[in-house]
């Protein structure tokens, strides 16, 4: 049981009631029947963004490893940079999908929901060498090509999309198409993929000053009719987290009733022990978090790694403080392992994480394996042996 006060914030909020009944064939109770429950994965999203040099047709060596440790640490995930106009499209007119969709393919085979990161970027130097010499209205005649392009190509298997990343940080959008473009992008992708959801997202927001005018941004943007469905916040910490201002950012941005993500976590602190503290931080105080609906972590693997001080694994491979950390609190604190025998009226009553399980009844000789999803409001198993 919790003994802290977001332990249990996150046990009421992550954990549904389990009720497992046991009958015998004639439909009666079967009393202390011996039962197992083992969670199988996590209905939470814990996503990781991939790098797109471990999917090319001759990988490096690390490949087998990275996508072996992501299987076993993630559960969604997010193009590192791979879906980002200057990687889908360094000349004009040569739009190439694919290392966007062999990451895409790889993710779905997975059975993992992906993010769409990022249809554009308003920092000047991320975007296309050949786009900057555009003048205006071939600027925004590509722009209009782009958002629906790329909304229309993954319809039906990437529905959410950071659609114009950092504006809080640059304007090269906006200085050269007007204010308006924003909203125009937003309806593009719309256009070209009317089921997407469509993000805004920022850094500086629980590391630094300007939750102050992300709330103003995102306010003035849905006054103009903007159809923000998402709320992106990064967490790339280089220093020790200010939990107090990180609770105070989440509880602010859900003023807007809309999804929260913590969509880009990385930290990067030369103290491992550190490291670790900083991380497990972040992963708990937004678990715990009712508008928080997925966290994700930017890179794993120090010898990929944009701060590859950032990483949770070592270049040779070996687990730091942080990798123990994280794989604690999802593979042992928020995970439901549990024995137990039904009561005289057949049944057995419990709690668990919202997840995938797999459930072994054993009474009167017979054994029986079962498996189920555990999902927010309760689950009602039966067994008939």
């Amino acid at each position: 049981m919790a003994t802290d006060a977001l332990s249990q914030k996150i046990e009421q909020l992550r954990q549904a009631p389990l009720t497992v009944v046991v009958e015998n064939a004639q439909g009666r109770p079967i009393p202390n029947a011996r039962l197992q429950l083992a969670q199988q994965s996590h209905a939470f999203p814990f996503g990781v963004a991939l790098d797109t040099e471990m999917f090319r047709p001759s990988p490096p060596a690390a490949a087998p490893w990275y996508k072996q440790t992501a299987q076993e640490n993630f559960n969604a995930a997010v193009h590192e940079n791979a879906l980002k106009w200057y990687q889908l499209e360094p000349e004009q007119g040569q739009l190439d999908f694919t290392m966007a969709d062999t990451i895409l393919n790889w993710v779905q085979a997975q059975g993992w929901p992906m993010r769409g990161h990022t249809l554009f970027w308003e920092v000047e130097e991320f975007n296309p060498p050949w786009l900057k010499t555009l003048p205006p209205a071939q600027l925004r005649a590509a722009v209009k090509n782009h958002a629906m392009t790329v909304c229309h190509h993954y319809r039906g298997r990437i529905n959410e999309f950071d659609v114009n990343n950092e504006m809080l940080h640059g304007n090269f959008f906006r200085s050269r198409l007007g204010e308006d473009i924003v909203k125009e992008m937003f309806e593009w992708c719309r256009e070209g993929n009317p089921e997407a959801v469509l993000y805004v997202n920022d850094y500086g927001i629980i590391e630094g000053d300007r939750l102050k005018d992300y709330v103003e941004q995102i306010r003035d943007l849905l006054a103009q009719g903007v159809p923000i469905g998402g709320i992106g916040i990064q967490a790339h910490l280089e220093s020790p987290l200010d939990e107090a201002k990180m609770q105070r950012a989440l509880d602010t941005l859900a003023q807007f009733n809309l999804p929260l993500k913590i969509t880009e976590v990385s930290v990067s602190l030369a103290d491992e022990q550190q490291q670790a503290q900083t991380l497990r931080q972040i992963y708990r105080i937004g678990f715990a978090h009712p508008a928080v609906k997925e966290i994700l972590l930017w890179g794993f693997w120090a010898g990929n790694h944009w701060r590859p001080q950032a990483g949770l694994y070592r270049q040779d491979f070996a687990p730091k403080p942080a990798a123990i950390a994280y794989r604690k609190l999802l593979f042992e604190d928020w995970w439901t392992r549990v024995s137990g025998r039904t009561n005289a009226q057949g049944q057995w009553q419990g709690r668990g994480y919202l997840g995938r399980y797999r459930l072994t009844v054993a009474a009167q000789g017979q054994t029986q394996t079962r498996e189920f999803e555990l999902s927010q409001g309760g689950t009602t198993v039966t067994v008939r042996l």
